[in-house]
This record gives structure tokens, C-alpha cells and sequence, in this order.
């Protein structure tokens, strides 16, 4: 108890000292939280947003995601110390949207429900308690999940480059070994940083459960997947690195690597700091294997209920992430994809981009963000997409079926989740969601 009540003054002083007093200044300080390269971002808009509230200081708290997440979790139980606006990464949504710490953003003053139909469904479902009441949070960014390629390696391993040719190429997991046996040199080149991806692919929306709380991890097209990458890593045609790591970065910035899924702000990293000298050599295109469109993380802006000045937190948040010239300037800026569909109306999304040799990678964006379906979330996605992770790539190396891969990753998810579990049981039976 002593340990946590220091954490929760240590997060406390730290929110504290950036809020500031009043008293010192001329200006209300309003203090935005979240994690790189959300600052960057907003940091574009800032000015524009002051044009309108010359007496607000926007002060920017930012740090890594898990830092961050796990900082407002502790200043939220604790009452005192959290943000007057909270970035919150989709996988950590569903851990605060149906209990207390959060204004209800379909409450007044906000009464976010009139932009419902601005926003991306599914993300927007997301945000929302399991009976409907209450939003936490108003959708930023999404996440179109997107193959990223290096044309120069796919050209000279003999394989296409066009967009078009690699979706058809790759649209069968046998194409997808066709090319990952081209692109293998030994112990130097790789089709991709870790075959255990393959399985992830399918479960980018993070949708392992069903409403009614049955984990859904053996359907048949995951199943394949495995397959797929158990005959991948059994030949060596991967190089067995996990994908957030310095070794991956590395990896896809020198070629070793030729392609990698995530989700489309994936391509502000290439652009930026993993292959900032490429512009040209990469393309876009849809997952490999047929997977249907997904999304794959995203963010939101929320206001804890603690926060001191929640009318400009909500004057804010709506500036950056409600009107056209704050998500399009912030997309520019960070590729960040809008979860606001009034923002694709706009020519940028009809230009090509010169880092991906012209394409039209927006429109490719906005075709995935309209195909992709909403999923039911739960408190324990977060971790369930760390277990797989884990027990995926440990039953490769083992060389297990897939039968008893999924079986192993069911059985840990159970232990991993126990307490989630019990506590979203209970969410669903409250709501009538649950018998």
C-alpha cells in the first residue's frame, strides 16, 4: 500500500508540475497527455488553436505508450494528478470505458452524440460502454491495415512491383512462400522480420471475442496462417526478430527485411527514422492471404473527470480531432489517418505520394477504413494480443500444429486474464449483455 500511494503522489507532482498555477501567469494551462508522435502533431495545430483561445497554454506531457497508459491508470484510481486531455491507444480503451475516471462524452455540455455519424464506426463502438450510455473518448486516429513492401528487394528477387501484381501474388499463403523462398538469401535476407505475424493478420481488429465472451482463435483462416508460418520457419524464410524491436527497424531501413504489416501510420516511421532515404524504393498494398480489411490501433482524446478545465479540454479535442483542418493538418504531419471521414473529402486524399513511388496511398486508406467492420472489445484485448504474440512464436520454434498452438494460447490467455475476465463478466451482466 505504501508503494502505491508514493507512485500515486510520484504521478501526481508529475502531472501537477506541468498543469502549473494560474496564479503565476497570465495564461490557463490545459495539459494534454499522451505519447510520441502525438506531441509532433499537435504541435502543428497549437497555433491555430491559440488564434481562437489566445489565454490557453497547451502544455504537452508525452512519453512512451505503456509509461503513459500505465501513469493515467494509477493517477485516475488515485483522484488526482491526471491530464486535462488523455491520449488512449485502442488497446487500452476498453480497460476504462466502463468504469468511472472519464467525462461522459454523450453527457452536456459535450454532447458528442451529435458527431456520431461524423466518425468511423467501429472505432467510435469502441469507445462506448457495453449498454450504450456512455463514451469515453472521441475518435482520433485509425489504423488501415497495410502491407508495406520494398520494391528494390521484390524486383530483385525476381518478383513484381506493381501494387496490383504484389496483391494478386500474395493473396494465397503458397504466394506468400513463393516469396519468401525468392527473397531468402541465408543469414542475410528475409521476407519479413517473424512468420508468427501471419497469425496476428488476422486478428488486427483485435476481435478475439465474441459477445458472449467465447474467445474466437481457430478459425480457418488463422489456421491456415499457421500453417503457412510453420513451413516459414521450419526453412528458415523468416528471421524469427519480433516486430518492435531495434533489430526490425534496423532490418527493413537496410533491406534485410522486405515488407511488414501494421497499420498505415506505419508509414510515418519508414518516412521518417527507419528509411528516411528510400523514398521510392517502398509500396503499398492490402494484407497478404486475403485477410479482410482491419484496422490496427488508432487513439482517442478523453477528458478525466478530475480535470479542472474540462470546457476548454472539450474546445480542444474537438478543434483537433472534430474539424477538417485540425485531423488533415495532424495527418500531414504525423500520418495519422482520421477516424473523421469529413476530413477525406479533401484533394489530398487523391494525390499520389512520392515516398511510395506515387501512389495513391490515401485513397488506398480510405478503401480499407470503409471495409473494415466493427468488433465486439473487450477488457482483455491487450494482453491477449501480447499472449499470442508470445505463444505463437514459441510453438513455431517448437514446431507444433497449429491444433496445439491455439490450444497452448487459450489455456495461457485463461491464465493471463482471469481477473479481466471476471470483471467484464460482470460489465456484460449488468448491461443485460449476459445471461
Amino acid at each position: 500500500m505504501k508503494k502505491l500511494m508514493l507512485c500515486a503522489l510520484a504521478v501526481t507532482m508529475l502531472f501537477a508540475l506541468a498543469a502549473g498555477a494560474t496564479a503565476q501567469g497570465t495564461k490557463t494551462k490545459l495539459v494534454v497527455a499522451g505519447w510520441p508522435a502525438g506531441d509532433v502533431a499537435m504541435k502543428a495545430i497549437i497555433p491555430e488553436f491559440n488564434k481562437k483561445f489566445p489565454d490557453v497554454e497547451v502544455v504537452l506531457n508525452f512519453m512512451a505508450t505503456a509509461d503513459h497508459h500505465q501513469q493515467l491508470q494509477t493517477a485516475v484510481a488515485a483522484g488526482s494528478g491526471a491530464p486535462d486531455v488523455a491520449m488512449i491507444e485502442q488497446g487500452w480503451i476498453g480497460k476504462f470505458r466502463d468504469s468511472s475516471g472519464f467525462e461522459n462524452l454523450l453527457d452536456a455540455p459535450y454532447s458528442a452524440g451529435a458527431m456520431k455519424k461524423d466518425f468511423v464506426d467501429y472505432k467510435w463502438q469502441i469507445a462506448a460502454s457495453v449498454d450504450g450510455k456512455k463514451l469515453i473518448g472521441l475518435v482520433w486516429d485509425i489504423g488501415p491495415a497495410t502491407l508495406f513492401y520494398n520494391r528494390t528487394v521484390f524486383k530483385d528477387a525476381g518478383l513484381p512491383t506493381e501494387p496490383a501484381d504484389v496483391d494478386r501474388l500474395l493473396a494465397t499463403w503458397d504466394g506468400v512462400l513463393k516469396a519468401a523462398k525468392a527473397v531468402y538469401i541465408p543469414n542475410k535476407r528475409w521476407l519479413i522480420n517473424s512468420a508468427a505475424d501471419f497469425y496476428i493478420w488476422n486478428y488486427m481488429n483485435r476481435d478475439y471475442y465474441n459477445d458472449k465472451l467465447e474467445l474466437q482463435l481457430d478459425k480457418p483462416a488463422a489456421t491456415d496462417a499457421l500453417k503457412a508460418a510453420l513451413t516459414m520457419r521450419k526453412n528458415g524464410w523468416d528471421a524469427n526478430v519480433g516486430l518492435w524491436t531495434n533489430e526490425t527497424y534496423s532490418g527493413l531501413g537496410s533491406g534485410q527485411y522486405a515488407m511488414v504489416v501494421a497499420g498505415c501510420w506505419y508509414g510515418g516511421f519508414l518516412k521518417s527514422w527507419i528509411a528516411p532515404k528510400a523514398s521510392g524504393q517502398w509500396g503499398v498494398a492490402h494484407i497478404p492471404g486475403k485477410i479482410p480489411s482491419s484496422n490496427w490501433g488508432g487513439s482517442y482524446m478523453a477528458i478525466p473527470s478530475q480535470s479542472q478545465n474540462k470546457k476548454l479540454a472539450w474546445e480542444f479535442i474537438k478543434f483537433a480531432v472534430a474539424t477538417k483542418y485540425g485531423q488533415n493538418t495532424q495527418f500531414k504531419t504525423v500520418d495519422y489517418f482520421p477516424g473523421y471521414i469529413p476530413a477525406w473529402d479533401d484533394p489530398m486524399y487523391k494525390e499520389g505520394d512520392p515516398y511510395f513511388a506515387g501512389q495513391k496511398t490515401k485513397a488506398l486508406w480510405v478503401e480499407i477504413a470503409k471495409g473494415t467492420k466493427p468488433t465486439f472489445s473487450t477488457l482483455m484485448d491487450g494482453t491477449v494480443e501480447n499472449t499470442i504474440g508470445n505463444v505463437v512464436n514459441s510453438g513455431l520454434n517448437e514446431g507444433k500444429s497449429p491444433e496445439e498452438i491455439i490450444a497452448a494460447a487459450k489455456k495461457q490467455i485463461a491464465i493471463d486474464t482471469r481477473d479481466d475476465y471476471d470483471r467484464n463478466v460482470d460489465i456484460l451482466k449488468k448491461a443485460g449483455k449476459l445471461k
